[in-house]
């Protein structure tokens, strides 16, 4: 059985410290990873920086289900996000990257197997890389895992999932793309699309494709999976999802009214 903790309590480079880019390790739909050595004065360690393109250099632009219950704004926010202006662009794309970091921190807090957070930046984070000097860690999409394997590993993340579930959230892009194999460990990454259970209308539907998605995986490697007793172990059949409550929507902020003299 692997070692339940990926880094030491002291794995990051505390103190005087200076930051050097190496290079790109990612490229994605919404945003570039790239590989930062922090040096302090007796080692080094080795961060990954996360920076999320502009909106209007994503190729993932559709994001009205995942932003729309993302904590409240202003009147004058919320309508330059629904009437997609320029600055509902920039409003959308800083609650984008709040919402991944703060998600990152929540679920790092709660003991769910992820890079440990670092720093939030103006346009991304800093978090911990997962990987070595010689590689970073693959993607689970790019690992065959041996049967045996696969069922202990399937079993493992659904109680990540399970613990997801506790805290109000669901991953809302889960699949063998968005979790890292390293040191016989599944690490989950990826939170921008992260969405709360008690308000977000679609957090059940967005579960459910969650497990199915990953159960793929798992399935082509031999593991014999039931989508409906995965969702009763992770507690999708008990917790209060807003679609068993039926429709629920999150109230709007009326315009201000205008005084008559």
């Amino acid at each position: 059985m692997p070692s339940r903790d990926l880094f030491p309590s002291d794995w990051l480079v505390t103190g005087a410290y200076r930051d050097t880019r190496l290079g790109v390790i990612k490229t994605g739909k919404e945003s570039e990873v790239h590989l930062v050595a922090r040096t302090g004065s007796d080692r080094t360690t080795l961060l990954a920086e996360k920076r999320f393109k502009a909106r209007d250099r994503r190729s993932f632009q559709n994001n009205w289900m995942y932003r729309g219950v993302w904590g409240e704004g202003t009147y004058r926010e919320n309508r330059a996000m629904k009437n997609n202006t320029r600055f509902g662009h920039e409003v959308a794309h800083a609650r984008w990257i709040g919402n991944e970091w703060d998600s990152l921190v929540l679920f790092h807090e709660a003991g769910v197997t992820v890079p440990p957070p670092v720093e939030r930046l103006e346009d991304g984070y800093l978090m911990a890389f997962v990987g070595d000097s010689e590689r970073a860690a693959p993607r689970l999409s790019e690992v065959d895992l041996e049967p045996a394997v696969a069922q202990r590993v399937w079993d493992e993340l659904l109680d990540e999932l399970s613990v997801l579930v506790s805290i109000d959230r669901v991953h809302g892009d889960l699949s063998a793309f968005n979790v890292l194999w390293w040191r016989e460990r599944a690490v989950l990454i990826d939170f921008s699309q992260t969405v709360e259970i008690v308000t977000h209308p679609a957090a059940h539907d967005l579960l459910t494709r969650d497990v199915t998605s990953l159960a793929r995986y798992f399935q082509r490697r031999g593991v014999a999976i039931d989508v409906d007793r995965a969702m009763e172990r992770v507690g999708a059949d008990v917790h209060r999802f807003t679609k068993q409550l039926g429709e629920m929507r999150m109230p709007t902020r009326s315009a201000p009214q205008r005084r008559r003299y």
